[in-house]
């Protein structure tokens, strides 16, 4: 089985970004969050962290798992989009200066299912970029349902960069540009 953290120092965000009285806050107990459930949360912070850009490093995920909140996979992929976020997330993650040909048999046999808690450690990694944006810009709105609005305006999706020649041998395919 294998799981996504929602880290503890993310647990006021996540318990305000969700509308439960399964939480164990008063703030996701009031009813106020644009999000049925924790998944769908941490869906939102991902997809996030994809628009801002990529994950964090490594090494920055917290080293305790005190005060966790785990997810299993099986109900992850049950949102809508999940299981897409977490192949773009290996898609979009750049390898380490290996050739292009090693890159890509590293990200497809990451999101093969042999490799799914690796995939999943990685959109850890992007879910808690999102998180900490979030956190950061909760005090800057009155509401959580401000906030959320206030990250769909806000963030562009972030701007990928090919570089690759085109060579079409069909006359038309100018036509085609036009």
């Amino acid at each position: 089985m294998a799981v996504v953290t929602i880290y503890s120092k993310h647990r006021d965000t996540l318990d305000a970004l969700i509308t439960s009285g399964k939480v164990k806050s008063a703030a996701g107990a009031t009813k106020t969050g644009p999000f049925r459930d924790q998944r769908d949360a941490y869906v939102f912070a991902a997809s996030l962290a994809l628009a801002l850009g990529g994950p964090c490093a490594e090494g920055a995920l917290p080293k305790s798992k005190k005060g966790v909140t785990t997810i299993r996979d099986s109900v992850l992929f049950g949102a809508d989009g999940a299981e897409e976020l977490s192949c773009a997330a290996v898609l979009l993650s750049e390898g380490s200066g290996d050739p292009f040909e090693a890159v890509i048999r590293s990200q497809l046999e990451l999101i093969s299912d042999e490799e799914l808690q690796e995939r999943l450690t990685l959109l850890d990694r992007y879910a808690f970029v999102g998180f900490e944006w979030l956190k950061e810009h909760q005090k800057d709105e009155s509401t959580v349902r401000e906030l959320t609005l206030s990250a769909l305006n806000d963030l562009s999706p972030a701007e990928v960069v090919v570089d690759v020649e085109l060579s079409v041998l069909d006359p038309l395919f100018d036509v085609l540009l036009d």
